[in-house]
């Protein structure tokens, strides 16, 4: 397990979890269905760091390759969906 992977795998996880909780709160606020729909994709992205990270303490949840260019993919979609959040 090489540490570039472990960091962006962190990075994603933590990165999902604050766009979910953000999103989440502007739904409140605003009551736009839109920002359900991009609620639950932060969710999904946020499940995948969860089960990421898990898989580094214990070997049987292995299922998903590790390479740091997925990684750097999901990063790049989150900061991609977090800009046309914003730009609504």
């Amino acid at each position: 397990m090489d540490l570039e992977s472990i960091i962006i795998d962190a990075c994603v996880t933590i990165f999902a979890l604050g766009l979910l909780i953000v999103s989440l709160l502007s739904y409140r606020k605003y009551k736009n269905s839109k920002l359900i729909f991009v609620s639950l994709i932060f969710l999904v992205f946020f499940i995948k760091g969860i089960m990421l990270s898990l898989s580094l303490f214990n070997e049987q949840l292995t299922f998903m390759p590790r390479n740091p260019y997925i990684g750097l993919f999901d990063l790049v979609i989150l900061v991609l969906l977090f800009i046309a959040t914003l730009k609504r």
